[in-house]
């Protein structure tokens, strides 16, 4: 039924999944060529014309997306950014396929984003995919990714595999999401100003610096955003917990070198963020969606300060060689108060990555591969005390950590005789995990630490066979393998120091098969892809009760997702009027898995709604735009037993404003949104297998935004 259902929805389009005619995907040969943007009045959907190929850079070959050989999604500038306070990243990612964001609204936890089921289990950061920003990693050997340093508000693009990527970035088993800055402007000096307020206490200024002078482009961005939360404090009416704080800079620098080009990337990160926590079954209906008593007690929170540095050189020979090089540094603080514990960690990362490749040309058309290699190193100095109300009670852990990675990649690009591209690839990952307990333990011995070795060889096959100029089919089969990272490695449920010696990472094999067309003149376009991804060792988080709040970590026998991805674009060449669906079935359920005597075989894997859909209305008239969008979440199991669910849920949201008007010299952009039009009661995510049933994070009422873009 399921599949019927898809198959009439076949549903990624431009700007959502697909691309018109001309867009390319491929290996990162440095930023696109430079758009020109004109003023909003002078265009028109009769002055549509075609552009010169833009290339994205998440398979890492140049190759057109209706030729992409894996599930490949791109979002533009104006699918992240109008009518959007750049706050939330699920603002940003609304819409794609088979990627879901949970927005907490809690800073101190982040969003929860998962593809294809993968990340679902991660209490804070992002966990199963691969984050990428201007070509530098924001996932560590380990495999965590942060998301706070990433300033939506200069984002250009976003670019999704789905499906697993160890064969093309090794350590994850959802898939990759790439962002890519917006280009600097090719005017000597342009500034952005934006302001945005709203709800709950919500504000955001940013102002963004842009231009070339000679032959050096820059962006300069600095940002401030606050937030007082909606979450009230019990028996104080009006008071709430949950506030946030955030400061950020985002620069980039790009100039030619040595027939390359040069990329210099800063984010500088300042935050701080109360936890109102999760809640019970009888409390997720209060009116006032409450913050966690105890959680207030305890000044549950994170204080985080990062820094993060990047270089890429690129270079592009039709007669030798292709170069790609990156080197990146980032120094991350936390002290992060939850209700058990206070967690103090220093972390250091730094990586390098080496990539060559050519063209080779063949009777049946270019053959085009790379190989290289990636190393990468984490080092961490984690304390935990105690939490007294807040303050810090005795040491519990002290202990120095670290990670090093190594990857080893060849991919090619082989075209068929008669028509068509195989995609090969393969990678070899080897991960070293070091732990030095510096905590006295009675009776153990502080060397054994639990020290883990763990690698990996990941090969992928992808096929593209164009039926007709306007029908393409793809197909993919690979393995993915994903380690527990530091935290869920240390956080052990039996006191001890050093790394859990039982938790094993979780790997697996994966094929996919779909389907992608334009119809309209190449001004509509659909996809649909279903998969099947086998899974052993999946990991799974839980509480205990000693220390509600901090999860834990274990390993299920196996299990199995399965789903089905479709997106549909229409777009009317004579009429500002454009439509996009999407729908994404996840059935991910455990094969074989026992915990505490009880058989949890064909259970559904919690923290993931099986059925997922969004249908958005644009509407833009000369300079103005209207938008209405609604998205329905179907029911989410909360714990492994599957004895409670989140409901269900469906939310409007309302934008509209102007896009580029001109006032002199000033162009405006003032916007209105309206989301949950309807003032819905939902659970906006969940906390899997949290202790004492407080699996449930309620989203707010109706709130309001009002924004400001003005460019001088």
């Amino acid at each position: 039924m399921h599949l019927g259902l898809a198959l009439l929805l076949v549903l990624p389009a431009a700007g959502v999944g697909a691309s018109p005619p001309g867009v390319e995907v491929g290996p990162d040969p440095g930023p696109p060529p430079r758009e020109v943007a004109l003023p909003a009045d002078t265009i028109s959907p009769a002055d549509t014309v075609a552009l010169d190929p833009v290339e994205v850079t998440v398979l890492r070959t140049v190759t057109p997306l209706a030729a992409a050989p894996m599930a490949v999604s791109v979002l533009d500038e104006e699918d992240m950014r109008r009518g959007r306070s750049g706050t939330f990243l699920e603002e940003a990612l609304q819409g794609l396929p088979g990627v879901q964001v949970q927005n907490r609204f809690n800073p101190a936890v982040g969003e929860r984003v998962a593809i294809r089921g993968f990340g679902a289990r991660a209490q804070f950061g992002v966990r199963g995919v691969r984050i990428v920003v201007d070509g530098i990693p924001a996932t560590l050997p380990d495999g965590q990714s942060t998301l706070e340093h990433i300033d939506l508000g200069s984002i250009g693009r976003v670019e999704a595999l789905r499906g697993p990527a160890s064969s093309l970035f090794g350590n994850a088993s959802g898939g990759v999401l790439a962002f890519h800055t917006v280009l600097p402007s090719t005017a000597p000096v342009e500034v952005e100003a934006e302001a945005v307020v709203g709800s709950h206490g919500h504000y955001k200024g940013q102002t963004t610096a842009t231009g070339t002078m000679g032959e050096t482009g820059y962006l300069l961005s600095v940002s401030r955003t606050g937030w007082d939360g909606f979450r009230e404090r019990p028996n104080e009416e009006g008071s709430t917990y949950g506030s946030a704080d955030r400061s950020g800079l985002n620069a980039r620098v790009l100039r030619p070198l040595a027939e390359g080009e040069l990329s210099l990337t800063l984010n500088l990160l300042d935050l701080d963020a109360e936890n109102p926590g999760s809640l019970p079954a009888d409390m997720r209906s209060d009116p006032s969606r409450p913050a966690w008593n105890f959680n207030i007690v305890q000044g549950a929170s994170k204080q985080v300060r990062q820094g993060q540095l990047g270089a890429r050189w690129h270079r592009v020979d039709a007669g030798s060689l292709d170069w790609d090089l990156s080197l990146f540094g980032v120094r991350r603080e936390v002290v992060n108060p939850i209700p058990s514990d206070i967690i103090d960690l220093d972390r250091g990362g730094a990586g390098l990555r080496v990539q060559a490749g050519r063209e080779e040309a063949t009777a049946w058309g270019p053959f085009r591969w790379y190989s290289g290699v990636e190393a990468e190193l984490q080092q961490d100095d984690r304390l935990n005390f105690d939490n007294s109300r807040g303050e810090r009670g005795e040491l519990t852990l002290d202990q120095a950590e670290r990670v090093r990675s190594l990857g080893l990649f060849l991919q090619g690009m082989l075209p068929l005789p008669t028509r068509g591209e195989l995609m090969v690839g393969l990678r070899h990952d080897q991960h070293d995990f070091r732990a030095r307990d510096r905590f006295p333990r009675e009776g153990e011995d502080p060397a054994a630490t639990g020290d883990r070795s763990m690698n990996a060889l990941s090969p992928s096959v992808g096929i593209h066979l164009p039926l007709t100029p306007e029908l393409d089919a793809f197909a993919s089969v690979g393995t993915f393998f994903e380690t527990p990272s530091t935290t869920e490695l240390a956080n052990r449920p039996d006191g001890a120091g050093g790394f859990n010696p039982e938790l094993e990472p979780q790997e697996g094999s994966s094929g996919e098969l779909g389907m992608r067309g334009r119809f309209g003149g190449g001004f509509s376009a659909w996809e649909i892809t279903a998969y099947r991804t086998n899974i052993r060792n999946e990991l799974v988080p839980f509480e205990v009760a000693d220390a509600p709040g901090r999860t834990y970590f274990r390993n299920a026998g196996s299990s199995r997702h399965q789903g089905i991805e479709g997106t549909l674009s229409l777009r009317l060449p004579d009429r500002p009027i454009r439509a996009d669906l999407s729908y994404t079935w996840t059935d991910a359920r455990f094969r074989s898995f026992e915990q505490d005597g009880e058989d949890l075989a064909d259970n559904r894997i919690p923290g993931l709604a099986p059925h997922r859909a969004r249908a958005s209305l644009r509407v833009s008239p000369g300079a103005t735009f209207g938008e209405l969008s609604a998205t329905y979440a179907h029911r989410v199991p909360v714990n492994d037993i599957n004895s409670q669910f989140a409901p269900s849920h469906t939310l409007l949201d309302l934008r509209t404003g102007l896009q580029g008007a001109e006032i002199g010299n000033v162009r405006i952009s003032p916007w209105v949104a309206v989301t949950n039009l309807l003032d819905r009661e939902y659970m906006a995510s969940v906390a899997v297998n949290a202790f004492g049933g407080r699996f449930y994070e309620p989203g707010p009422g109706r709130s309001f935004q009002l924004g400001l873009r003005a460019g001088f």
